[in-house]
């Protein structure tokens, strides 16, 4: 299984911020995502993520240096091959990993080209209803649960 490398350094940064915030007993500010919502005739494009058990939508976490937008446009060209031409932020959800805050900027995205899938997994085009319960992610649950119930 194939695992990229800067996924490995930022669970081992994750793992580090934990382990310092417990010694000091401080709560680190979030970390920053991005999740993109690609709709095509009724059907968003999922990720059968390679590295975890479970969906994701494109997306990824922010690099230093880069604003939502940026990062936006290279993480789904990177997982899925697409261009982003249109991006409009449509909500925020809040969840922990490795017990560290994490908030994920949502958008609905525009794309144009082909997919092609990535080292972080097989693209799919589903139903929105067909992954419920199955995502790997909690606050992609969550995106995937707001947006069935028309939340933006």
């Amino acid at each position: 299984m194939k695992v990229k490398f800067y996924r490995f350094r930022a669970l081992f940064a994750l793992f580090i911020v934990k382990i310092i915030s417990k010694i000091l007993f401080v709560e680190f500010p979030p970390i920053f995502s991005v999740t993109a919502l690609i709709n095509k005739n009724g059907k968003l494009l999922f990720l059968d993520l390679s590295y975890l058990k479970g969906f994701g939508f494109p997306g990824g976490y922010i690099d230093a240096g880069e604003n939502l937008e940026e990062s936006l446009k290279r993480e789904v060209l990177e997982e899925t091959g697409l261009t982003v031409v249109r991006a409009q932020y449509v909500d925020s959800v809040k969840s922990k990993v490795n017990g560290i805050s994490k908030v994920s900027a949502v958008f609905i995205v525009d794309v144009e080209g082909e997919t092609k899938d990535s080292e972080e997994g097989k693209l799919l085009w589903l139903k929105p209803e067909e992954a419920v319960g199955k995502m790997a992610y909690i606050d992609t649950e969550i995106t995937l649960k707001n947006y069935l119930n028309k939340k933006f």
